[in-house]
């Protein structure tokens, strides 16, 4: 029987260049995928930075609309409280003065809100570090200091001191002689406008107690028109800062 043996095939050595050649061709394609997932990668994150700076703004000139209409209720505010202010400087004050003041504004004034929505997402999801323009990071964490550290925590200040002066105020007036409360939802029945009306009460210390309160409450109120003017523009200027570093149309 023939045996038939299959051929031996020498396999000569590679030279070393072309070694090098394989590794470097290897090496490269890696290098090339790992930069280009990179660059992607790059380009997402600035993508979401700058969304997020459009957020921002947004939020902001919400802002600087709330301060506006917040800075008209208080200083309609001021205007009332000052009227009765004057009212009861006087020897003998006019309690039709004092009910009219209440009939048309009772509480003087509603809520303020901070629009921090953006601030927030930005906070909570890690991303702040998307923010790579530093003077605009900062800029926004001072803002942000500036609303949840001091606006707040007057306007809550305001909060108390305006329930100090109206739980004085129960003792003083007859809120059944009023001629009704604009925008609250009462029955007219609640209300037996007196032509005359009375206080109360006739104690000058007590009178003297709803005048200082009342009194307290206004200075609280110019201290914070003036931080709500500071604050409107320090926003403002956040907003030219934002819109020129990235480069933001309207």
């Amino acid at each position: 029987m023939e045996v038939h043996h299959h051929p031996q095939l020498e396999h000569k050595p590679k030279p070393w260049k072309e070694y090098l050649l394989e590794y470097f061709m290897i090496f490269l394609a890696v290098m090339t995928g790992f930069f280009a997932e990179s660059y992607r990668e790059h380009l997402g994150d600035r993508a979401k930075e700058t969304e997020y700076m459009r957020g921002m703004v947004q939020d902001l000139k919400a802002d600087t609309a709330e301060i506006r209409a917040t800075e008209i209720r208080f200083k309609n505010a001021c205007r009332i409280i000052d009227t009765m202010l004057t009212c009861l400087k006087s020897d003998n004050p006019d309690p039709a003065i004092i009910n009219h003041a209440i009939t048309h504004e009772f509480w003087t004034y509603t809520g303020f809100s901070y629009n921090n929505h953006t601030v927030q997402q930005l906070k909570s999801s890690g991303n702040f570090r998307l923010v790579l323009n530093k003077a605009v990071a900062d800029s926004i964490l001072k803002y942000d200091n500036l609303e949840t550290a001091f606006i707040l925590n007057q306007y809550n200040d305001l909060k108390g001191t305006l329930m100090t002066y109206k739980n004085i105020e129960a003792r003083v007036v007859y809120y059944k002689q009023l001629n009704g409360v604009e925008g609250e939802d009462f029955s007219r029945t609640d209300f037996a406008p007196a032509n005359k009306p009375v206080f109360i009460t006739k104690d000058k210390a007590l009178l003297a107690s709803y005048y200082n309160s009342l009194f307290i409450h206004e200075a609280l109120c110019f201290t914070f028109l003036r931080s709500l003017k500071r604050t409107h523009a320090r926003a403002s200027r956040l907003i030219t800062l934002i819109k020129k570093e990235y480069r933001l149309d309207e």
